[in-house]
């Protein structure tokens, strides 16, 4: 059984604002902390769809809670233990046969909504998945290559047959049985999640960290040689491989800090398996 404290439902059934009578038979799916500008641009951008479920992690600002509440989204407070089981969480929340994973630095093209509509009228009693195309900027630019050009993703999916895995980090859908849909027109994402250096610095530390315990828990050990070694094999697969150098400048200083992530990761696994040893 979980040690998480009580999760508790703040805004159950509340009234959604400017929002017409037909509705996709959808709920986005949304997890929120301190995104109080991001969800105020994004909530009401949402208004085609039936239900929005937001899990606020308590450690967060809980304006962002509020707000969420106050602009019509179905909100519960949640310890947070991985994004993997809040998500989980918050799947469990959702009603509709159709669920739409978004993050809160995510917005979807308003090209995307004829084509999200054909979607969500296929059939949903059988498991299915439907991929959306993601581009991310980089400090204000879109980034084509450095591995994450075309990025088609399994965001939107049917409820049943639908569950998280339990990752503390890069967590991933599994649906049991599922047809992948073949998108009727294009459905995408842009995803503006690196605005700043400071976004760069704290995300590099913290999914460091995360992916480090993933790994930990999953067995894996590292010596010096990872560390030394695998940081810069990572920037030269991102920048030279991958085609990096194209991006321009931009493209350096993301594959640097994709780099000193991985040297962040590694040098925590290290430390963690010398004092396993007794080092």
């Amino acid at each position: 059984m979980s040690d998480v404290p009580e999760r508790r439902g703040v805004s159950d059934v509340p009234e959604r604002r400017g929002v017409g009578e037909a509705r996709l038979p959808i709920s986005v799916l949304l997890l929120l902390r301190d995104e109080v500008r991001d969800v105020e641009a994004l909530l009401p951008t949402l208004s085609f769809a039936a239900e929005v479920v937001v899990v606020w992690d308590a450690r967060g600002d809980r304006a962002a809670l509020e707000t969420a509440a106050r602009m019509g989204a179905r909100v519960f407070e949640r310890a947070f233990d991985g994004f993997g089981p809040q998500r989980a969480f918050a799947l469990a929340q959702c009603t509709q046969p159709w669920v739409l994973w978004l993050d809160a630095d995510e917005r979807l093209t308003p090209r995307s909504l004829p084509a999200l509509a054909r979607a969500a009228a296929l059939p949903a009693e059988r498991p299915g998945i439907v991929r959306v195309r993601r581009e991310t900027t980089f400090l204000g630019r879109t980034i084509h290559w450095c591995g994450w050009r075309d990025e088609w993703l399994p965001r939107l999916f049917t409820r049943a047959g639908a569950r998280f895995d339990d990752a503390p980090v890069h967590e991933r859908i599994e649906v049991t049985g599922a047809v992948i849909h073949r998108a009727p027109g294009r459905i995408e994402l842009v995803h503006e999640s690196y605005r700043t250096i400071d976004d760069c610095v704290a995300k590099m530390v913290r999914y460091a960290h995360a992916n480090a315990e993933k790994s930990w828990r999953a067995g894996r050990r590292a010596g010096l040689a990872d560390v030394i070694v695998r940081p810069p094999l990572r920037f030269l697969r991102q920048f030279v491989l991958q085609l990096g150098f194209l991006d321009g400048a931009h493209g350096f200083v993301l594959c640097a800090f994709a780099a000193a992530q991985v040297f962040l990761k590694y040098a925590e696994l290290w430390s963690r398996s010398r004092a396993g040893r007794g080092a």
